[in-house]
């Protein structure tokens, strides 16, 4: 009876380190694979804005109007996960899936080559395009409010 107790116990402490080491290496795992995709979303040369969906829209942080700015890009692809422009400096900005569809149904377009005013701040390494202006047809569009929550994310 105590030698099945015994190798019971063992059995139990067994199964415990096993789950233990499966959940750690799933959260490096994880760890990793988040690495990875924040070094994907550049462009290879550390020189990519991107005005991310990924971006948390919920936190009560307010963003100060000292550190907003605006800058002028040329649209070089169009797709439907999103708009990607270059700057003056040869930098790129991407305004992804989210934004990209909220401000096409507020009737904003672009075209490849079109020159479009962004204002917005830096969070991170990510430009978080507040309002776009396409300078080409005229046409507007604003994607944040002045404390930097996004407008098309509304149920906040």
């Amino acid at each position: 009876m105590i030698k099945k107790l015994i190798l019971g116990t063992l059995f139990a402490g067994l199964l415990a380190l096993l789950i233990i080491g499966g959940m750690r290496r799933t959260q490096d795992k994880l760890e990793q694979a988040a690495e990875t995709v924040a070094r994907q979303n550049g462009n290879g040369n550390g020189n990519t804005y991107a005005a991310t969906d990924s971006h948390d829209d919920h936190e009560a942080t307010a963003v100060t109007a000292t550190v907003w700015q605006t800058v002028t890009a040329s649209v070089t692809d169009v797709r439907p996960n999103g708009l990607w422009l270059q700057l003056a400096n040869n930098q790129t900005v991407r305004i992804r899936r989210q934004p990209w569809a909220f401000a096409q149904t507020q009737g904003f377009n672009a075209q490849i080559g079109d020159t479009v005013r962004l204002t917005g701040y830096s969070d991170a390494s990510n430009f978080e395009v507040c309002t776009a202006e396409n300078l080409t047809s005229g046409h507007t569009v604003h994607l944040r409010d002045e404390h930097g929550h996004s407008l098309w994310d509304q149920h906040e």
